[in-house]
């Protein structure tokens, strides 16, 4: 079961109401549909509206196969900063990573960090030649994750993982991406970005 939150309410309603605004355009221009000055301005300003108030919404529950790339600083950091603002919380796979976003005024308690892949055997992917003992703790390292993950309250927030692209451990996270779904109880979201460089543009 998934529930909208008070603010992904207020934004689909209001976006509603941009619309219905548009709609009366429309139907004042019929059938050459020619835009006055005033109108294409009104036109622009409704447009832009809609824009802002469902950008948070597409980002929390548009699928994995409709994600974009994020490349722009300001634009990864203002979609970031709303995507927590709605009751998401964030998981990552480094600590690193977990600086760069409270540096950009993230709040630490909303970020889950992996440290790693899901699992012993894609750590083994990563780096082969791990000893016992090291595997060991590994084990007890995704253990804690999985009890963490599960602990969580779910009701009220939803999960976005944010990822490089060409690192080794997000891609194995991404193929297990439906481990993590099924722990909270729904879809986790996606969030790729080219570098984890680009919020210190």
């Amino acid at each position: 079961m998934k529930n909208l939150n008070s603010e992904e309410v207020k934004a689909l309603l209001a976006a509603i109401d941009d619309l219905i605004d548009i709609k009366v355009i429309i139907r004042e221009i019929v059938p050459n549909y020619n835009l006055s000055e005033t109108m294409y301005q009104t036109f622009l300003s409704k447009l832009e509206s809609l824009h802002q108030k469902l950008k948070p919404v597409f980002s929390a529950y548009l699928s994995t196969e409709n994600k974009r790339v994020y490349e722009d600083s300001e634009d990864i950091k203002s979609t970031l900063l709303k995507l927590v603002k709605n009751n998401m919380k964030i998981l990552i796979s480094a600590n690193s990573s977990k600086k760069k976003l409270k540096s950009i005024g993230i709040d630490p308690r909303n970020i889950i960090v992996s440290g790693g892949p899901l699992s012993v055997e894609d750590y083994k992917i990563v780096n082969p030649n791990l000893s016992e003992k090291a595997l060991e703790n590994i084990n007890k390292k995704c253990k804690s994750l999985i009890r963490q993950l599960d602990n969580e309250n779910w009701s009220n927030y939803n999960l976005t993982f944010i990822y490089e692209k060409e690192n080794i451990s997000d891609t194995l996270i991404i193929k297990k991406i439906d481990i993590i779904s099924n722990i909270i109880g729904k879809k986790v979201n996606t969030f790729e970005l080219k570098s984890w460089d680009d919020l210190e543009n």
